[in-house]
């Protein structure tokens, strides 16, 4: 059951109805004689209610994103884009370059 699905009406008369049920069970617990704890959900008035704040996107400001902010952004993840991740038959993961054999890029060191 979904109540955003409901208009007010209906959602008055299920909760009509969800309290005569309530009213009903506790008739029940008293004639067996079995104790239970007494809900005061709705004994507070609606006054000792903070007001509910029907305007609450005003307070959020809007901020233009310039391509210096988004730079610096993106800076944070830049990297080796010639560098990947290559998983090992045991499960682990080492790094891995495209240009592992360009020798004019990496020379490779002689023993």
């Amino acid at each position: 059951m979904s109540v955003e699905a409901y208009n007010l009406d209906s959602l008055r008369r299920l909760i009509r109805s969800l309290q005569k049920e309530n009213r009903e069970l506790k008739d029940l617990l008293d004639k067996s004689k079995i104790p239970y704890g007494e809900s005061e959900a709705f004994s507070n008035s609606l006054a000792a209610v903070e007001e509910y704040d029907p305007d609450q996107g005003a307070r959020i400001v809007d901020q233009f994103i310039d391509e210096s902010m988004a730079t610096r952004f993106f800076a944070m993840f830049w990297g080796r884009e010639d560098v990947f991740a290559k998983r090992a038959k045991n499960g682990r993961y080492y790094p891995q370059c495209i240009n592992r054999w360009d020798s004019s890029k990496y020379p490779r060191q002689r023993a």
